[in-house]
């Protein structure tokens, strides 16, 4: 055991646990890239040109992580567009872990191989997590607008799996949850425990950009909740299952607390309550004062009520922060303890 890395990971946690307990934020949606080199039917970015001379540099990330550090240790998403498009992931990874936070990605896949995933990995990431909808690779890499995507997906989680140092550092398959692929979970979580690795979902938002509404047209909350039971591999928190019917027939649940508790970052340090409002910005983060800036968060949060998504990241950092809390500690120690 190397002693300094496991006191980093010990003082990190423990000024995250802080984060659950007191309600401040505890997650940073951030965009390093808008780039993709998939055409998915769910996503809307891949449909215009980004220009990566326009993204966040590294100079530009550790001052991030620097000013976010003063809230706490936060769990930063590291999302796109595809994040191991960059060039200098690891270097990005590396740096939000010295600034005292827990990075942590979801990715497509395709540009995983044996030296990818023991480098990310080896960087700092905490967790990582890769797309996977459908248990028929067709049907995925029609979604995915990529042929082989389904394939390389599962390859991918086989390398991380075979890499990660410790079971600290989560490998999750994830899933949408759509119109068409409920009856796919039991089957995607039995291939997750095939591979070694846990499995999670995140229910389909349509709100940003022009998105069909794919959500489910029946309850799911029961079904998820009996394989929840079943799979000890389907760490996504029951506090977050119990919402989705909700969720389903309204468009969404009430009382959102992002901007208290989660914020979005975009590729050009732009803040804004949450990945949905993305062209609601309250400023940015490189040029203005951190606390002003959360400041008008909590703002928006108090004066702006929004219902309209229950996505994954949003229902983890509201789960960990409401009743009953040691139904949540317990789902979320029990996915992240070591081997």
């Amino acid at each position: 055991m190397n002693l300094g890395k496991e006191l980093h990971y010990q003082y990190r946690s423990l000024r995250l646990v802080r984060g659950f307990l007191t309600g401040r934020f505890i997650n940073c949606n951030l965009q390093i890239t808008y780039r993709c080199n998939f055409k998915c039917q769910i996503c809307d970015f891949w449909k215009r040109e980004h220009n990566p001379a326009e993204e966040l540099s590294l100079d530009d990330i550790r001052t991030i992580g620097r000013k976010l550090n003063e809230f706490g240790t936060i769990i930063i998403s590291l999302a796109g567009g595809e994040p191991l498009i960059r060039d200098d992931l690891c270097d990005i990874i590396t740096v939000l872990n010295a600034t005292g936070h827990f990075p942590i990605l979801i990715t497509n896949g395709w540009y995983v191989n044996e030296t990818v995933a023991r480098d990310i990995l080896k960087a700092g990431l905490q967790e990582i997590s890769v797309s996977v909808d459908y248990i028929d690779p067709a049907r995925h890499d029609s979604q995915r607008g990529c042929p082989g995507s389904w394939g390389r997906a599962v390859n991918a989680l086989e390398l991380f799996q075979k890499n990660r140092p410790d079971r600290r550092n989560r490998v999750h398959m994830i899933s949408v949850l759509m119109d068409d692929n409920l009856e796919d979970v039991e089957a995607l979580i039995k291939l997750s425990r095939e591979i070694g690795v846990t499995y999670m979902i995140n229910l389909h938002s349509w709100n940003r950009g022009a998105k069909a509404r794919r959500l489910p047209d029946k309850s799911v909350t029961r079904h998820l909740l009996d394989l929840k039971r079943k799979y000890p591999e389907f760490v996504t928190l029951t506090s977050y299952i119990e919402n989705l019917d909700q969720a389903i027939l309204q468009g969404g649940v009430g009382d959102c607390r992002t901007g208290r508790l989660l914020m979005n970052i975009d590729n050009c340090g732009n803040v804004a309550r949450c990945t949905e409002r993305l062209d609601e910005p309250v400023g940015n983060i490189l040029k203005e004062d951190i606390h002003e800036l959360r400041r008008r968060l909590w703002n928006v949060c108090d004066t702006q009520p929004c219902a309209q998504c229950w996505t994954s990241c949003r229902g983890f950092a509201e789960s960990m922060t409401k009743a009953p809390r040691w139904r949540q500690y317990k789902e979320f120690l029990h996915s992240v303890k070591p081997r």
